[in-house]
């Protein structure tokens, strides 16, 4: 039972975890629990799926203010807040 507890992140922690590892940061036992978190939780999946589409995607967009998405990445968009 003690291993749980070592192991063990809530999901404030796990977004939390997620947002460091974007900076590089994580240590290797917060890579493990949040790596053993994300097998179990769905909902920290599905928001780390689009935390990623959107940092990915947000890069560019200071230089292009006046660029409109395509059809495309809206409907992608849509696809990931369904999930």
């Amino acid at each position: 039972m003690a291993i749980f507890k070592f192991i063990y992140l809530s999901c404030k922690r796990a977004t939390f975890l997620m947002s460091k590892k974007e900076e590089g940061k994580l240590t290797p036992l917060e890579k493990l629990q949040l790596k053993l978190h994300l097998n179990i939780c769905d909902f920290c999946t599905r928001f780390q799926k689009q935390t990623n589409f959107f940092s990915k995607n947000s890069m560019h967009l200071h230089d292009h203010t006046d660029v409109k998405l395509s059809e495309q990445k809206k409907e992608e968009i849509r696809s990931l807040l369904k999930d």
